[in-house]
């Protein structure tokens, strides 16, 4: 079970997901846990940073994986219902929403953060970020952390959840047979939905209507002349009508 699958502990690497990187290169096919107090390289969606002091949650599950490769990026979605999980059974009463593709809100900023990528034949690492104690400052988004809405929360508690939640998770998704109901439980978490919305890619920024998920995760753009694309990339924020 992935709950009970090892798990190998640093007081500082570079990356958690670059650590199970060069184990799946040695041979390592896990399932495996890799943890660490802080990381001096964190590694975000986008080849962006992810500010990674000690205090908050830093793990990657390095696993085997038996799926066709195009499933493999419904794994986002797989891993963002269970980080929503985690942080609603810790903040209750809090508001916890999902921002496309899967960032975790909590109270409108952003506390976690996911990095899933393909580390060797049939072996991936799901890197995974919550914030705990503390959030980065001076970003261009507003961001959270669980102790700002519950003191008590402890980082090994969090830890726990979240691997059973991953489990739980995985187990749904079934190796993509289970991804339409992988969908409906993110709609029902997700940000925005039937909304103005502002999708900005590289220099680019659309506005339209969150009209919800595809079929393979992609967002559902209605533009203002009435036509639908689906959009596969991008940062998406709330727009104005």
């Amino acid at each position: 079970m992935i709950s009970q699958a090892p798990v190998r502990h640093f007081a500082t690497v570079d990356s958690t997901n670059l650590e199970a990187q060069r184990l799946a290169a040695a041979g390592e096919r896990g399932p495996l846990w890799i943890g660490a107090d802080e990381q001096a390289s964190g590694k975000g969606r986008l080849g962006r940073t992810w500010v990674s002091a000690a205090g908050n949650l830093y793990s990657t599950l390095l696993l085997p994986i038996d799926a066709a490769p195009v499933t493999i990026p419904q794994l986002a979605f797989v891993v963002a219902l269970a980080v929503h999980d985690s942080v609603s059974g810790a903040c209750p009463g809090a508001t916890v929403k999902l921002k496309w593709p899967n960032d975790c809100l909590l109270n409108g900023g952003k506390v976690a953060g996911i990095l899933c990528e393909s580390v060797g034949q049939g072996v991936i690492a799901i890197g995974c970020g919550i914030n705990v104690a503390h959030a980065p400052q001076g970003l261009a988004y507003a961001a959270a952390f669980l102790r700002q809405v519950q003191a008590s929360v402890t980082l090994e508690a969090v830890f726990e959840t979240y691997r059973a939640s991953l489990g739980v998770r995985l187990a749904q998704w079934h190796g993509g047979s289970g991804f339409p109901s992988i969908i409906v439980d993110w709609q029902c978490r997700g940000q925005g939905l039937d909304e103005v919305v502002e999708v900005k890619q590289g220099g680019v920024v659309r506005r339209g209507v969150f009209l919800g998920l595809a079929g393979d995760g992609a967002l559902r753009l209605q533009n203002p002349d009435g036509t639908v694309e689906n959009v596969y990339a991008g940062d998406v924020s709330q727009g104005s009508t």
